[in-house]
């Protein structure tokens, strides 16, 4: 039996940047942090002397004897590239809901991915753990997707990452004190809209209107390098500032992007205590990140119901095995 752990993202500058239709022409970069909730994967080999089959539970419980039955293109597609030839139990467990801009399905696949190797006696490291996931998921799947999300779930912590043009990157960890670190994340919070969206089909025409829109998105990945600053220098209100500049501009990119009930919680967001947020992952639905003047978290979290409000930490581990018990029927 074996249980891995990935942790879901949020993003604060760079996104767009890190699809490889924008980088192979201008690099890309991005700054986001892993967070304190988590995709968990459960993972039982079964004994060779049992009926070979294959049971995954995710939103439904598919139960059937071939890899290539299997409905859930993720699980499908990973236990092929691994050649896989025993008999698996798979269970999907996740802390918040998919579809939701918070890197819900690289984790997925991450923590999948991860659970695999280990069954198989591998420790992957993170590069190769982030690069397996984007593989599935962008050319086995076919989706619209970019590299952040894989490198944030496999990593882990707050990172500052460069793309070059050749799709390789540079992570640099953003250090912060502890004491930086608790006045951060106390003008952070974090909503859920209770609209869910599939990020691939948003992406999509977003990537086709970053195309036309470069000036626009160079102006976006530029602000990278400032947040970072701003955030070492402990300058949250221009922090703040840039983050609503940068959510103007990104609105600015597709009209797909945002839609009136987002426009108005943002606005909403504004008049009580917000300097600025954003909509997280592709757009369209999902979690919301609002930055809020000093001393108005809790004014802000008030307006909301408070189920829609998230808690977080920083989690600065990455996709790992939380649990393992070692049985000897062999490998994969």
């Amino acid at each position: 039996m074996i249980v891995a752990r990935a942790p879901y993202r949020v993003s604060f500058f760079g996104g767009g940047t890190d699809y490889p239709e924008w980088y192979s022409e201008h690099g890309g970069s991005f700054l986001s942090l892993a967070i304190n909730h988590y995709c968990y994967i459960t993972l039982r080999v079964k004994p060779p002397f049992q009926e070979k089959r294959y049971r995954v539970s995710w939103r439904i419980a598919e139960d059937v004897s071939s890899i290539k039955s299997i409905k859930h293109p993720i699980v499908r597609h990973s236990l092929e590239t691994m050649n896989v030839n025993l008999g698996l139990d798979i269970t999907y467990t996740g802390d918040l809901p998919g579809g939701s801009g918070l890197g819900s399905s690289s984790a997925f696949t991450v923590a999948l991915n991860h659970s695999l190797h280990a069954a198989n006696g591998k420790k992957p490291n993170e590069y190769e753990l982030a690069k397996e996931a984007y593989h599935i998921e962008r050319d086995k799947l076919e989706e619209t997707i970019g590299i952040q999300d894989q490198i944030a779930t496999a990593f882990g912590g707050f990172n500052h990452v460069i793309i070059n043009k050749d799709g390789s990157y540079k992570l640099e960890k953003v250090l912060l004190t502890e004491s930086q670190i608790k006045k951060f994340l106390d003008r952070c919070v974090l909503v859920y809209t209770g609209i869910s969206r599939l990020a691939s089909s948003v992406a999509e025409k977003k990537v086709e209107d970053i195309k036309n829109k470069v000036e626009i998105v160079s102006e976006m990945q530029d602000m990278v390098e400032e947040a970072r600053s701003l955030l070492q220098s402990e300058n949250y209100d221009k922090f703040g500032k840039l983050l609503h500049k940068n959510w103007l501009l990104k609105k600015s990119i597709s009209d797909i992007v945002s839609t009136n009930d987002i426009d108005n919680i943002y606005d909403k967001a504004l008049k009580n205590g917000a300097i600025g947020g954003k909509l997280l992952g592709a757009g369209a639905g999902g979690f919301m990140l609002f930055f809020c003047e000093e001393g108005k978290k809790k004014k802000l979290i008030e307006i909301f119901d408070t189920k829609m409000v998230v808690p977080f930490q920083i989690c600065e581990e990455g996709s790992k095995i939380v649990y393992e018990e070692e049985k000897n029927y062999g490998i994969l």
